[in-house]
């Protein structure tokens, strides 16, 4: 096995060790909607920062 079918095991297992995905489903006209607002932004990133506001903690740490 190569050094790149290496990493991707690596990273998957990884990310079954360190990771849990949170499921969030939205009308297709509620992501478009969501994308004209947050227009540059990655529509994740725009989800964390709202997260962050609405506890009021900074749960998770935004690269800017």
């Amino acid at each position: 096995m190569g050094w790149k079918e290496n990493k991707a095991i690596r990273d998957l297992e990884y990310s079954k060790k360190n990771r849990k995905r949170i499921p969030f489903d939205v009308q297709i006209s509620e992501y478009e909607h969501l994308k004209q607002v947050v227009k540059d932004t990655p529509v994740i990133t725009y989800v964390k920062q709202a997260l962050n506001a609405y506890s009021g903690e900074e749960i998770f740490k935004i690269k800017k």
